[in-house]
């Protein structure tokens, strides 16, 4: 008969304890990580999400974006329950994309939630093809035609990634790098001017670096209850932790944002849609104020031009506003086409006019006689509705300029073009309240070729005005009381056409002043730049012509002929923004030069010129105000400079980025062996210098375990001098005498000789992965967490825990341990 076993040591009870304890443990840790990360996901790609709201404005948006998260989520979660490799992912992304994104991202060609053919290929197509249409569209864009693809595909992707990363990655918190580039491509589509930006940023950022702070402290407590076979408190550990990080990092948010808002950039951001080929350039076409007299001719002058609806009294159509003048033309878009004048965008659905003050209308268009690429409108454009036979056409030919009310279908109007346009007419000061304006800030090209003539005449018409505005008032009040009205066309007086320096240098010399509309309205826009206004000219219809006749009006309907048409000014100012204005005189006969005594216009005093030695000095002396805005010529070397300096300024910057976490490592290294070669005591330098050297053998690629000895740890080390370290540290460590300062310079010279002999033989590449390995950090990372667990149990019976190199031994004096016993071989430091 068998003796009865033996009952289970207590000691073997609390191993299988405390193994069943750590199995649960791993499991409920998994349950976590697949919640917690998660959630953390979501939340990144939510926050994320912000910076594409401005492109888009609309609850199409919101669909598209918890479509994309919820299917992307459980693409994710399946591939980590079922240990799917990546193709596989990937395969099931595309057909989630398939499934969901017609309904989601392409509402418009959806047969309810199912997708359909047509959906099927606009959702492709947008994939390669709608980048370029977002950055060449006006926002927001809303749920126009298949916009919201590019979206939706960047937030399905980054869903899949960063939960996949969350889930099964080794270091979880690498599944906020996906958000991140999620929020970096909605900066780079989005507006130019800076929005919820910097606010943004930062609590993304914050939520990233408080979730690598947790999940880091969590891994850490996992290592050591491991290690030391017990449960390690959560709230020491992980929560205590994580929270001050937290409060650090929020207070940091705080501050950045703070400073972001108070100090915003002074100019807008470059974006993807500031530097893109533009569709449409206004400087590939004649500028249109060029073509006003063929608009006076007999035939046109009758001939209806547009027929208009719901036009309020003495409205005024435009059809495109110049702002570049060149002592040849006034024309469009500045110029080299950088201003803002010449950007023209696609409009998806509306423009945003929540800033304007004014009266809202409604108006609709018949194209009679009308050709050209600009597209008459009227105020502030918010909506237009495009309709007949080629109303697809012109809707995606139509581009706009919000800045300066233009708009353009690319291939021209022609007769039976028919739109419904939504405006708003800003509201207009009255002549006593323009009397007090002052000059606004807006940007204009600067004027070249400006003659002498429009500063003289400005002078002398504003010469016993005060302020800016009366100056303004009276030159306007001046050129209407001293012009005539001529179109040089039939029976009228001759005069030239054209807006060139020469043809209004003769307007404000001739004894009579005549001309028309196109004259007038440049001379005035070059005399108010010349106050300081930015000012523009604006050609359009209007009944009447401003001066002339040939309109009809019957039932709301106004008809526009040739004789209708007309250029005004829009000056900029601090009160009421552009303001447009009529400087054209009423029609009224024009008197013979014989019989007219014209008023001699004052000029000012001249100025007796100095003698010829003088001349340098009055070389020197600042140029005339007209010439104010011209921008001076730069050297061809500095022109090149500048050209070259930004993109040589982000290369660099680009490089410095990426040689950034190098670096970074190099310099933790320095550090690290500086502290080492400077510790408090002879024999503290032994140890760190061992430490030194057997980091480099684990950069190098050497195994060493963290429980080896030292001299297990050279057992076939590359290089030279190995096992000589090891003995001196040995003999330094475990010695009967206290180690000296020569002994441990030595330690050094022989660690840094046998550090160069593992150099010898290996080319620059694999030099360079040594010097930016991570390997010995992570070990001594691992190595500290170990140790700490077991050597706080026994610091907990009265044993000492430093560092050697910290200048205090793990044991007693001169390694013997408290109890009186010697260890047999020292184990290494970490």
């Amino acid at each position: 008969m068998s003796a009865p076993a033996p009952a289970p040591a207590p000691a073997v009870r609390a191993r299988g304890s405390a193994r069943r304890d750590a199995r649960r443990s791993a499991r409920r840790v998994s349950a976590l990580r697949l919640v917690g990360g998660t959630l953390v996901v979501w939340l990144l790609v939510a926050v994320a999400s912000v910076s594409w709201w401005p492109v888009y404005r609309d609850g199409a948006m919101v669909v598209a974006a918890v479509t994309a998260i919820l299917a992307g989520t459980l693409v994710a979660l399946l591939g980590a329950a079922y240990r799917l490799s990546s193709p596989v992912v990937g395969i099931a992304t595309v057909a989630a994309f398939a499934l969901t994104g017609v309904p989601a991202a392409v509402p418009g060609e959806a047969n309810g939630v199912l997708p359909t053919g047509g959906g099927l290929l606009d959702l492709f197509a947008g994939v390669a093809l709608g980048w370029k249409q977002l950055v060449t569209i006006s926002l927001p864009v809303g749920s126009y035609e298949a916009l919201l693809v590019p979206y939706f595909v960047t937030a399905l992707v980054v869903t899949v990634t960063g939960v996949s990363v969350a889930t099964r990655a080794s270091r979880q918190e690498l599944g906020a790098i996906a958000p991140l580039v999620l929020f970096v491509i909605g900066i780079v589509v989005g507006p130019s001017r800076l929005d919820t930006s910097v606010v943004t940023a930062v609590a993304l950022a914050g939520i990233a670096l408080v979730w690598t702070l947790t999940a880091r402290h969590a891994r850490r407590a996992v290592a050591v209850a491991s290690t030391i076979g017990a449960r390690v408190p959560i709230a020491r550990s992980v929560l205590r932790p994580a929270l001050v990080g937290t409060g650090t990092i929020v207070a940091a948010a705080v501050v950045a944002t703070g400073l972001g808002l108070v100090a915003p950039p002074s100019v807008g951001r470059t974006v993807a849609r500031t530097d893109v080929v533009k569709p449409f350039d206004p400087r590939d076409y004649v500028s249109p104020l060029s073509g006003f007299r063929a608009y006076e001719e007999t035939d046109e002058a009758d001939a209806a031009q547009l027929r208009v609806t719901g036009l309020p009294e003495d409205g005024f159509v435009r059809i495109a506003t110049l702002d570049t003048y060149d002592g040849v033309v006034y024309r469009v878009g500045g110029s080299d086409g950088a201003s803002a004048s010449g950007t023209f965008e696609r409009v998806p659905t509306s423009v945003d006019v929540r800033g304007v003050r004014g009266t809202t209308v409604r108006v609709g268009v018949t194209v009679e006689g009308y050709r050209g690429v600009w597209l008459p409108t009227v105020g502030d454009l918010e909506q237009v509705d495009f309709s007949g036979r080629r109303a697809d056409r012109d809707r995606t030919s139509f581009f706009y300029n919000a800045s300066t009310g233009t708009g353009a279908v690319v291939g021209g109007v022609t007769q039976g073009t028919t739109y419904d346009l939504t405006a708003v007419l800003p509201d207009q000061p009255t002549e006593e309240q323009l009397s007090s304006a002052r000059p606004g800030s807006a940007e204009v090209p600067a004027l070249q070729g400006v003659p002498d003539a429009v500063r003289d005449t400005t002078e002398a018409y504003t010469d016993a005005a005060g302020s800016d505005g009366a100056k303004l008032v009276a030159m306007l009040q001046e050129l209407k009381r001293t012009g005539y009205v001529s179109h040089g066309v039939g029976d009228d007086r001759a005069s030239r056409s054209g807006h060139g320096a020469d043809r209004i240098t003769e307007l404000l010399t001739s004894p009579l002043m005549v001309g028309d509309q196109e004259q007038y309205a440049v001379a005035a826009a070059l005399m108010a730049r010349e106050l300081g206004f930015p000012a523009r000219v604006v050609l359009g219809f209007t009944e009447g012509g401003d001066s002339g006749t040939g309109s009809s009006s019957s039932a709301g309907t106004t008809t526009f002929r040739g004789s209708d048409v007309t250029a005004r000014i829009e000056v900029d100012t601090a009160q009421w923004g552009w303001v447009m204005l009529n400087p054209n005189p009423t029609v009224r006969k024009i008197p013979d030069a014989q019989q007219e005594t014209p008023k001699p216009v004052t000029r000012p005093e001249t100025v007796v010129p100095p003698p010829p030695a003088d001349q340098q000095d009055q070389d020197q002396q600042a140029p005339p105000q007209s010439d104010r805005d011209t921008p001076s010529v730069q050297p061809l070397w500095l022109q090149i400079l500048l050209a070259v300096l930004p993109w040589a300024l982000g290369v660099l910057a680009l490089v410095a980025l990426v040689l950034l976490p190098f670096a970074a490592i190099v310099l933790v290294k320095r550090l690290r062996r500086r502290r080492r070669r400077r510790a408090p005591s002879p024999r503290a330098r032994v140890v760190g210098a061992w430490d030194e050297y057997r980091d480099a053998l684990v950069d190098r690629g050497h195994d060493v375990e963290p429980s080896a000895t030292r001299r297990e740890s050279v057992r076939g080390a590359p290089g030279e001098g190995g096992p000589g370290l090891a003995a001196l540290a040995d003999r330094a460590v475990f010695g009967p005498s206290d180690v000296d300062a020569p002994t441990a310079d030595r330690m050094w010279a022989a660690t840094d000789e046998a550090i160069s002999s593992l150099r010898a033989g290996r080319n620059r590449r694999e030099r360079f992965r040594s010097a930016v390995s991570l390997r010995s950090l992570r070990v001594a990372a691992a190595g500290r967490s170990a140790v700490t667990g077991i050597v706080g149990a026994v610091g907990s019976k009265g044993g000492r825990t430093s560092r050697d190199y910290d200048g205090r031994r793990p044991f007693g004096p001169r390694g013997r341990q408290r109890e009186g016993g010697r260890p047999s071989e020292d184990r290494g430091t970490t």
